[in-house]
């Protein structure tokens, strides 16, 4: 049997084997939350569910902030240096983790001291203040969490990538189902498990990780923050607009639409988490990959690779779809009326599947400037078209308008790197040198 299973291994592609590895477990960690997701479709009213949803949104987008382009920095040199130069890239990542430490606690202040604003003036929801306050616990660990994905999503340990963030979504969801199996389940619950497991993990991931592999020493400092800040301050904007450009259209649909309305949207985009799990899966293996390609005949086996992975991946998402048709007006009715919203956003994600692995190659032809222009443009072309579309067509107007502008960035940066593509050459050199 073994020996079965080691011949079929050797069968798929490599980075089919990977993303095989960090699919399954993401499907583990997410089918957990997924499943406190479902359960609380069935426990809380869409009114509710709006408060939830909001928690999850504003979390996302600040741990989204804490990033800040570094982990997409770290990631480029620590992949372009680990094979010829590995003291170096061990430099860059203890500049990193302090740079990531000092990131995260003015975040966190920042979050506590600005809870009123964001809840009770900017999203008009006074009930989500002190869950916003209880969220900068969630930060520390959290963005934390997210940086030691970055170290071993660099380093491609993907088997050690995946056990962190299993075992973030059991201790997580471990404590929700406790409390609704105690009949002691409540939002504060939820609040508290969301900010408690990411702090745990955080800590000894953090610890496991800084406490292997050396010191990095013999690098001037200064040398490290300006080849970071080089690269890293255009993925620093382009992260700040990604940041609100995955939740605009929550940030959006709150303040315009009653809350049933807009409960049923979140409903319909967190039931398209599963689909969310699998384009970060595909990006999560070919990030890493993409910045080290070295030549064009690289980049044209990257891209082959690339659609070996993401058409599969894409035809599993499109049963997930099927699936729910059914399932949803038999378990949780309250929410049938969300599955149109759902069809639309899952037209979306699946171009995400396909396009994301090959937007990377902005980065990987020393194009982040540009990738930031695509960035900011999107950004401003999805507040007026969000803004026309909910005001005209409601709810299914935020759906209509996010996959209409997904479309458009992706095509204007595919396009972008065909024209350029024999830059690549020409990029890696010019690094190298720095």
């Amino acid at each position: 049997m073994k020996r079965v299973l080691k011949n079929l291994r050797e069968l798929l592609p490599l980075g089919a084997r990977e993303a095989s590895v960090v699919f399954s477990g993401d499907v583990l960690a997410k089918s957990l939350t997924f499943l406190i997701t479902l359960s609380m479709m069935d426990l809380l009213t869409p009114d509710e569910y709006k408060l939830y949803g909001l928690f999850i949104t504003v979390l996302a987008a600040v741990n989204q902030f804490t990033d800040s382009g570094l982990h997409q920095s770290f990631i480029r040199f620590s992949a372009l240096y680990r094979r010829t130069d590995h003291a170096r890239a061990l430099a860059h990542f203890h500049f990193a983790l302090r740079a990531k430490i000092l990131i995260v606690l003015l975040t966190a202040v920042l979050l506590y001291w600005g809870s009123d604003w964001i809840g009770a003036t900017l999203l008009r929801t006074p009930a989500l203040v002190t869950p916003i306050r209880v969220m900068t616990i969630a930060i520390i660990g959290g963005g934390m969490m997210e940086f030691i994905l970055a170290v071993l999503q660099a380093r491609q340990q993907f088997v050690r990538f995946t056990a962190v963030r299993i075992s973030e979504a059991a201790i997580k969801t471990g404590a929700i189902y406790a409390g609704i199996f105690l009949g002691s389940f409540s939002l504060m619950l939820v609040y508290t498990s969301y900010a408690a497991a990411p702090l745990i993990v955080g800590i000894i991931a953090v610890w496991f990780v800084s406490s292997r592999g050396g010191t990095g020493g013999g690098y001037d400092w200064r040398d490290i923050g300006r080849e970071i800040w080089a690269f890293g301050k255009w993925m620093m904007i382009t992260s700040f607009a990604t940041m609100f450009l995955m939740r605009l259209d929550i940030f959006m649909i709150s303040p315009m639409l009653d809350d049933y309305e807009a409960g049923l949207y979140i409903a319909a985009a967190k039931l398209c988490t599963p689909l969310i799990v699998l384009a970060g899966s595909v990006s999560t293996v070919f990030f890493p990959k993409a910045m080290e390609l070295r030549s064009l005949e690289e980049m044209r086996r990257y891209v082959r690779r690339t659609f070996s992975v993401s058409l599969p991946v894409t035809g599993m998402g499109l049963l997930y779809l099927l699936a729910m048709y059914f399932i949803t007006p038999v378990y949780f009715d309250k929410y049938t009326a969300s599955m149109p919203l759902f069809a639309v956003l899952f037209i979306g994600y699946a171009w995400t599947i396909i396009g994301n692995p090959l937007t990377m190659l902005m980065l990987s032809i020393n194009r982040a400037r540009i990738a930031t222009y695509v960035a900011l443009g999107q950004l401003l072309l999805t507040v007026v078209s969000h803004y026309y579309f909910i005001t005209v067509m409601g709810s299914m107007g935020a759906a209509i308008s996010s996959v209409l502008v997904w479309f458009i960035a992706g095509m204007v940066s595919m396009l972008y790197i065909y024209r350029h593509r024999h830059e690549i050459v020409n990029a890696t050199r010019t690094e190298r040198t720095l």
